[in-house]
Parts: structure tokens; sequence; C-alpha cells
């Protein structure tokens, strides 16, 4: 969990894991960064004083699923989601 002040107080704003998600939940992908390697589409997205962008869950999972490239063919705009573990091994990150 993390802490965040908002108003002057501090709030613990829970980190899930992939048992906690269902779908049309709202979301901060701040909230999501535990989940390593399953790809997630957040819909009706709003971008947060804090930079953070919170949505509604529409999609976790595999990325070679017809329910997953569905979202990129249709017309609503959608931010997709995905922490990949190779990035976070020894806290190394290679830009390519």
């Amino acid at each position: 969990m993390t802490n965040s002040i908002t108003n002057g107080t501090t709030m613990t704003e829970k980190k899930y894991t992939l048992n906690d998600l269902h779908k049309n939940m709202r979301v901060k992908i701040s909230q999501l960064s535990n989940i390593l390697d399953t790809c997630m589409i957040l819909l009706d997205t709003e971008l947060l004083t804090n930079n953070d962008v919170e949505g509604t869950l529409v999609y976790f999972g595999s990325g070679n699923t017809e329910e997953y490239t569905k979202w990129f063919r249709q017309d609503k705009a959608i931010t997709p989601v995905f922490f990949d573990s190779a990035e976070l091994e020894d806290g190394v990150v290679y830009d390519e």
C-alpha cells in the first residue's frame, strides 16, 4: 500500500493483485503496478492532479485473445496498461 496526502490528510491506497480485479471497477494505474505480465485495458480515463490516471477496468488477462484485440478495433478511447517483469529485473530498464 502507498500513502498519499489529500487535502492535508493521509489516505492509504490499495495496491491490487490479480485476484482483486474484476471488470468495471474504477482503478488508478498506480494501484495496478504490482500486477506483472498481464494486459489490462482502462476505459473512460481521466488524468488526476498527481499525474496518475484513473479509469474503468474493462479487460485483464492475456494479450493473445479475441476479447483483448477487439478493444483496439472499437471507437472508444482506451488506455492499455502493462507492467513487464523483464523490465523490473535487477532494477535495470533499457530503452530501445
